[in-house]
């Protein structure tokens, strides 16, 4: 009975020495070679519109971030938006505070170019200026547009031109207290609204700025649109030069 027990703890022992039990280490490196179901590498193509934002980062749709001054990330824009079922009607687009409008820009001319005809831009705004404004994606224009079309820009100096996109001399407002002067600007577009029968209107601003100072220009056209005449407001795609006329190549 004796030598049966020694050797049955013999055969135990030997089979315990035997099994080598995986190091926190290894543990570790096959959980991260696993993929994990929880975060897919792509979105899935969605059936319905999901939100579309810009934020200080930039172009956040679908759950996909495009990063656009990094290598690649107009591309990857252009991707994200072709999978958006436009399908043909108006995009919403929230643009929150601090987003360049240079991003927004972007966002706006790819969605154009993937079939929506206009795109309402939501943002907070000056308490006398509509907080949503909807706008043309620049190719989205049928021909050309009557040369006395009104151009409204606002300057990286905070300056607001009003011109007409033919061409010709800028009503040039100098920066108020606290940003453009849009009070005097106002005024100029007033009058050159009503003298001209063109239902399109154009506004954007220098590249550097923050969409909020584009959001002002495009928001005067509309305040002071008193015959409300305009029924394309369009987003230009680049800065244009003050008194000159607008490039519009698609």
């Amino acid at each position: 009975m004796r030598v049966t027990v020694l050797v049955t703890g013999l055969v135990l022992s030997l089979a315990a020495c035997g099994e080598e039990k995986p190091s926190a280490g290894s543990a570790s490196a096959a959980a991260s070679a696993k993929p994990s179901a929880a975060a897919p590498t792509s979105a899935k193509k969605p059936d319905a519109m999901p939100p579309v934002t810009v934020d200080e980062m930039g172009p956040f749709i679908n759950g996909q971030r495009a990063v656009m001054k990094e290598a690649g990330g107009p591309e990857k824009l252009k991707k994200i938006v072709a999978e958006l079922p436009i399908n043909g009607k108006e995009v919403e687009l929230a643009v929150l505070k601090k987003a360049k409008l240079s991003d927004v820009t972007a966002v706006v001319r790819e969605l154009g170019l993937a079939g929506a005809p206009t795109v309402k831009v939501k943002a907070d705004s000056r308490g006398d200026l509509p907080k949503e404004l909807v706008v043309t994606p620049q190719n989205k224009l049928a021909g050309a547009p009557a040369g006395c079309s009104v151009v409204a820009f606002i300057t990286g100096k905070f300056e607001t031109d009003v011109w007409s996109i033919s061409g010709g001399v800028a009503k040039k407002h100098v920066k108020g207290f606290a940003g453009p002067d849009l009070s005097n600007a106002g005024e100029s577009l007033k009058k050159e609204l009503k003298k001209c029968d063109s239902k399109q209107a154009f506004f954007t601003a220098d590249d550097g700025l923050d969409w909020e100072i584009a959001h002002l220009a495009g928001g005067a056209i509309r305040v002071n649109d008193e015959d409300k005449k305009i029924e394309s407001l369009v987003l230009l795609d680049e800065a244009p030069v003050p008194g000159r006329a607008v490039k519009l190549a698609q």
